[in-house]
């Protein structure tokens, strides 16, 4: 009976004292627990396992009444005592070494509560189990103090491990496991260092947050806008995360914002939506791919057909949406409209943009007359060829039609024939060969430039590309008004004389265009300049200042170019004569002249006129068959 009435010492103000505890009456029970202290260590003695509790209990009361100084040191003898009378593993002591590193870290002792918590993660897994609850825990715990210490790379992946294994254990909508996903998200926000420091980027950080409810389902999509200031938050924090805004959204809807960076390292970007449960990197888990894949319509918006190619569409723009695109500068100005350099906010990609009014395009027409048009817009955004600038989308806003092009070139070709000099000669006489086979390319796909002029080829990394082709005479159609450089949409230089004079004309119209082009890179390369030609026509012959306005000084002409310079490249003085024979059934067609230039290299003496890349006929079912060969 004495034995009994000893271990009831004290229990009565311990028992109390923890119904006060759990009221958050910490001041009262505080009082109780010393008075239950007192008694058990006077009856029971200092070690004695009920006292422990009770000095423990105590140690939580202080702390939870913020005497920091008092509970470190009342944990620290809980502790001591604990780990000599239970034992280093027992489950009290793991509880008494949990909140002193929990004191420690509030009072900003981090290297020691992080130490204490990676013992206790060890000794928790040893003892309860990786996938234990307090397991779990400890390591959240971890976690937390190594971000507050930036070590954002351990902490990361300690809370991956941490939020899968929540996930499994406890669920998806625990409170433990929200803790950790919602640690998870600042960690990742906060691993750029410049992130960590800079005013603007946690006020970037904050504002992100109101484009989501964290733990609840948005039910209305993001449009452009959204899309793209969500952007421009991200770029104060991590510009690669800036340039995925689509991908972040989802990743974030979903709370595997912890795989974004996975997700940028394999290349996944918003270019690649919409995306199927297959076509996802494997760092999602078959759930999250469900569930991802379900997201993403949060963010499918129709600015995403623009760069899609022959697999997109054509856009129409209201008044109240935006252009995905940044403008970065004007390229060039033109009769019907203007080309800019713009940036692309979804692949992050620059393009040139030709812009035209729509009044130019669809002024007066009727409804099949401008469905017509973007058919034919979508037949050239088919198109590829190594010479042929590539249509990557198109677009209709409340005033422009939009083309958008790739690749911002260097330069165009009448840049480049004014730059030239002997250095660039070489390159210059490839662009012979390539420029007609790219346009036999055009002409076997149906298509006429119907417009080929020194601007309108591009000079990009030393290959030369034909752009603004098929559209230029639709444009002219579509209002009857003069613009400077051009008559009824076409260029007087340049032009055939059945298209100046409005007569039928067919793709030899072409032919025409591109042997006054040939004519001025003849030139050149016969150490004159495009001047020169202008000059010659203006003082010979009827003195009228082109070609098709003076054929009888062409001959003349191509005689003193014959006289000059390098002999080899008079093959090229033949090819334009005949490119320029008035009556268009009499110029060859563009198989016919890529094949005398091919020719003209294999024999010998003239290999440099055509790049390698053009010196054989494109035949893609040929590099098909290669490709399938087993080769061991």
């Amino acid at each position: 009976m004495f034995q009994n009435s000893n271990r009831k010492a004290g229990k009565k103000e311990y028992d109390l004292a923890a119904t006060l505890h759990e009221q958050q009456k910490y001041d009262e029970a505080e009082q109780l627990l010393r008075q239950s202290v007192q008694q058990q260590e006077k009856v029971l003695g200092t070690t004695h396992e009920d006292t422990l509790r009770s000095r423990y209990r105590l140690a939580v009361t202080i702390h939870r009444q913020q005497k920091y100084n008092e509970a470190e040191q009342l944990f620290r003898q809980s502790v001591q005592q604990r780990e000599k009378v239970l034992s280093t593993t027992h489950e009290d002591t793991l509880w008494s070494r949990y909140w002193l590193a929990v004191t420690l870290y509030t009072e900003q002792k981090y290297d020691e509560a992080e130490q204490l918590l990676r013992q206790l993660v060890q000794q928790r897994e040893k003892v309860l189990g990786t996938t234990h609850k307090d397991t779990l825990w400890s390591r959240y715990s971890l976690a937390v103090t190594l971000y507050t210490q930036q070590k954002y790379d351990e902490a990361e992946q300690l809370l991956q491990q941490s939020v899968q294994q929540q996930e499994k254990v406890l669920g998806t909508t625990h409170k433990d496991t929200l803790a950790s996903k919602g640690l998870l998200q600042n960690v990742i926000l906060a691993r750029v260092p410049s992130a960590t420091l800079s005013p603007l980027a946690e006020a970037a950080r904050s504002r992100l947050g109101d484009f989501f409810t964290e733990g609840t389902e948005r039910q209305t999509a993001y449009n452009d806008s959204e899309i793209q200031q969500v952007s421009r938050l991200l770029s104060q924090i991590n510009t690669q995360w800036s340039k995925v805004p689509r991908t972040y959204i989802t990743l974030r809807t979903i709370s595997c914002l912890d795989l974004l960076n996975a997700f940028i390292n394999l290349g996944f970007s918003d270019h690649w939506f919409p995306v199927t449960e297959s076509g996802l990197p494997h760092c999602l888990r078959p759930s999250q791919r469900v569930q991802f894949v379900a997201a993403q319509s949060l963010v499918m918006t129709k600015s995403l057909d623009l760069e899609k190619g022959d697999k997109g569409r054509h856009c129409n723009f209201h008044p109240d949406e935006s252009l995905p695109f940044e403008e970065k500068g004007i390229l060039g100005t033109g009769g019907f409209g203007q080309v800019d350099r713009i940036l692309s906010l979804i692949s992050f990609q620059e393009y040139a943009r030709k812009r035209v009014p729509r009044s130019m395009i669809f002024g007066g027409r009727r409804t099949e007359d401008i469905k017509r048009f973007i058919a034919e817009i979508e037949v050239l955004k088919r198109l590829k060829h190594r010479h042929v600038a590539e249509f990557v989308g198109s677009y209709t806003d409340p005033k422009y039609m939009g083309l958008i092009m790739s690749p911002v070139a260097e330069m165009d070709l009448s840049t480049y024939l004014a730059r030239a000099n002997a250095a660039s000669h070489k390159e210059l006489r490839t662009f012979f060969g390539c420029l007609a086979r790219a346009l036999e390319f055009l002409h076997g796909e149906k298509v006429r430039h119907k417009d080929i002029k020194p601007s309108n080829i591009l000079v990009h990394h030393g290959n030369v590309l034909l752009t603004d082709f098929g559209l230029a005479f639709d444009f002219a159609d579509a209002s009857r008004s003069t613009t400077l450089g051009t008559v009824n949409g076409i260029t007087p230089k340049y032009c055939a004389p059945e298209v100046a004079d409005s007569e039928s004309r067919n793709s030899s119209s072409d032919i025409w265009s591109l042997g006054v082009v040939f004519l001025e890179m003849a030139a050149v390369l016969k150490g004159k300049s495009v001047e020169f030609i202008d000059e010659f026509l203006l003082e010979h012959g009827s003195r009228r200042a082109f070609v098709r306005t003076n054929p009888s000084c062409l001959g003349e002409l191509l005689a003193n170019l014959k006289e000059t310079s390098y002999p080899t490249d008079n093959v090229v003085l033949i090819w334009i004569q005949d490119m320029l024979m008035i009556q268009p059934t009499l110029r060859p067609t563009a198989a016919a002249l890529i094949a005398s230039i091919t020719a003209a290299g294999e024999s010998g003496n003239n290999r440099g006129l055509c790049g390698i890349c053009c010196m054989s006929p494109d035949d893609h079912g040929l590099l098909d068959d290669y490709d399938m060969l087993d080769i061991t």
